[in-house]
């Protein structure tokens, strides 16, 4: 066993009660937070403790990225970014974009899905957990489940140029069944929907619903029955309310929500608002 470790801190930022507390003390034990209090309390209950002094400096609970994307250069932000990236290439700019979120304090993140046939983010989050690289904690998406010529369509060449149909494309409800379940066979903790275009691809258009409800409730009923949850890609006004009757548990963006989806959806989470 590791002899614990007490850091001390000038100032903790109390995320809970939204206040700053100063003369602050972390006793971590193993990979643990044991506890956390008044400095000289803390350091009474860990004597021999190796003690980090950080005094000088302010300290704040780890960050969670809910939406992320963590494949690839994310600086780079052509069309043909996916289609110059392999797997394995996808898999090491992830190894190297993980490490940047953790040293800018992001402990826990959440892949919303990537256009990687071979789950490369899976293997990146189950890496983490193994210990084999650093990163935050991770939950994360399948692909991203499409139709095709929408918004998780990364083929944008012309007709007689066109690449292999995807396994993330869903045209009607058995195909949906059938991308979902690959999702999940493969170990995906969240299912992504694209329930509308997107602003960042040669094809589709935000404001369009894209696939149709009967396919999103189809998608929400296995994946729950599964015991896992779905997001919904959602930023034009028509696809919001549509994920969000099918029972989604969560809009991603929710970009031209009016009024009505606003109420229809907090009639659906009556404790909270998530979006």
């Amino acid at each position: 066993m590791k002899s614990p470790v007490l850091i001390k801190a000038g100032k903790l930022f109390d995320a809970r009660n939204g206040r700053m507390l100063a003369n602050q003390a972390i006793l971590i034990e193993g990979d643990r937070i044991k506890e956390v209090g008044d400095s000289a309390v803390i350091a009474g209950h860990a004597p021999g403790a190796k003690v980090i002094d950080l005094s000088s400096v302010t300290l704040l609970p780890g960050l969670i990225d809910c939406h992320a994307h963590v494949r690839g250069n994310l600086k780079d932000l052509s069309p043909t970014r996916e289609l110059r990236t392999s797997s394995a290439l996808g898999v090491l700019w992830g190894v190297h974009n993980l490490q940047i979120w953790l040293d800018h304090g992001f402990t826990a993140l959440r892949d919303a899905g990537e256009a990687d046939a071979a789950y490369g983010q899976l293997a990146l989050r189950d890496s983490i957990n193994m210990g084999l690289i650093r990163g935050p904690r991770m939950v994360s998406a399948g692909s991203m489940v499409s139709v095709t010529g929408g918004h998780g369509d990364p083929d944008p060449l012309a007709p007689d140029q066109a690449l292999p149909r995807r396994p993330n494309l869903a045209d009607n409800l058995d195909q949906i069944g059938e991308v979902v379940r690959r999702d999940l066979k493969y170990g995906a903790d969240w299912i992504k929907l694209m329930a509308t275009g997107g602003v960042s691809d040669e094809l589709s258009d935000f404001n369009v619903q894209e696939l149709s409800e009967e396919q999103m409730a189809k998608a929400v009923e296995i994946a729950h029955r599964a015991r896992r949850k779905v997001m919904a890609h959602a930023e034009g006004t028509e696809g919001i309310k549509a994920a969000v009757r099918t029972g989604v548990d969560s809009i991603e963006h929710g970009t031209m929500l009016d009024e009505e989806g606003a109420v229809l959806w907090r009639r659906k989470e009556p404790g909270w608002f998530r979006l």
